[in-house]
């Protein structure tokens, strides 16, 4: 079931990460999970990326590479910023558009079902034997930093969503 939604994504990923970082101070593992839930949801729900950027499986599971590089400095501390891009005139931190009423909800509902979990359970469940993290890694065996489709993503999502609709008795009207 794919649901229609009005544009303006894709974000940048220092919008998403934003969203959350507004919310609390986060580890740079745990912030990586939750932007790359944020993007499978969007993508399983309306089959179109949330994310103007690619999602790589990375060691620890999924990572972004713009924003490992915005925050790297933090290493395992938690980040005590947001995102920012600078021109020669100023200084902005990215944001998810205000009006973007799907996006801001969405994101809303990854942060109550997601953000109460550890960095390490989080990454566990990126690290499922079925998740795209898993299968990336699997079929690319010793190599680093490779591309996670979002065809792949979107799938697994999907997959979830189906899953969730079964266990609350839910069935999808064709």
């Amino acid at each position: 079931m794919r649901i229609e939604k009005a544009v303006p994504a894709p974000y940048e990923a220092a919008a998403v990460a934003n969203f959350f970082l507004a919310k609390q101070r986060l580890t740079q593992m745990k912030l990586h999970k939750l932007v790359f839930f944020a993007h499978g949801w969007h993508l399983g729900l309306t089959e179109e990326p949330l994310l103007d950027e690619v999602v790589q499986a990375w060691r620890y599971g999924p990572v972004v590479p713009s924003l490992y590089h915005e925050f790297k400095w933090f290493l395992a501390d938690p980040i005590d910023g947001l995102a920012v891009r600078s021109s020669l005139r100023r200084t902005i931190a990215p944001t998810v558009d205000p009006e973007d009423d799907f996006v801001s909800r969405l994101l809303n509902k990854v942060w109550s079902s997601y953000g109460q979990f550890s960095a390490a359970s989080l990454s566990a469940m990126t690290h499922e034997a079925d998740s795209p993290w898993s299968v990336v890694k699997r079929q690319n065996r010793g190599a680093r930093r490779v591309e996670i489709p979002n065809s792949l993503i979107a799938q697994y999502f999907q997959r979830k969503a189906q899953e969730n609709r079964e266990a609350n008795g839910l069935q999808d009207e064709e």
